[in-house]
């Protein structure tokens, strides 16, 4: 399986907008351009994916969406995983999701720091440190199913890299 962790775009900071909850966060501009700039990219660079898997909260789905959106066909399927969603993200939880799928590549869509201990837990280390910029991506491959050091880290991305 290709997992490809990716961390939400740009969201509005919570102090500085009219939204009280964290979840309800959405994209600014920007983390809209860096989700569309980032689908572009994957896909001039040969990615397919099969589904895109978003933390439920507000920022995780615009960036999700933003990529499904001038994703070429065959679109992928959009999946919600409350595993994602930060207060519950657990490895063993969104491996458990993982393990219902039957797709081949799968998008992650959720936040840090979560992504880059649930990468890490893939790597097989709770030392290694693996830190996902807004828009920025992780492909990790796994022979067989997802599991504890079952993943290889074949790349790392920024968003400065998405700019085709």
């Amino acid at each position: 399986m290709e997992l490809y962790l990716i961390r939400h775009a740009e969201a509005q900071p919570l102090a500085s907008s009219a939204v009280t909850d964290d979840a309800d966060r959405p994209l600014t501009d920007a983390g809209h351009a860096q989700a569309q700039a980032l689908a572009a990219a994957l896909q001039k660079h040969g990615v397919h994916l099969d589904q895109v898997v978003s933390s439920p909260l507000l920022r995780a789905r615009q960036t999700a969406d933003d990529l499904i959106q001038i994703w070429k066909t065959p679109l992928p399927e959009l999946l919600l995983c409350d595993a994602l969603e930060p207060d519950v993200a657990k490895a063993r939880k969104v491996t458990k999701f993982l393990l219902k799928l039957s797709a081949n590549a799968v998008a992650l869509v959720g936040h840090m720091p979560h992504l880059g201990e649930y990468a890490a837990w893939m790597l097989g280390s709770k030392k290694v440190e693996i830190a996902l910029a807004k828009a920025g991506v992780a492909r990790i491959d796994c022979d067989g199913v997802p599991d504890k050091g079952a993943g290889k880290l074949t790349w790392l991305i920024t968003p400065e890299w998405c700019r085709v």
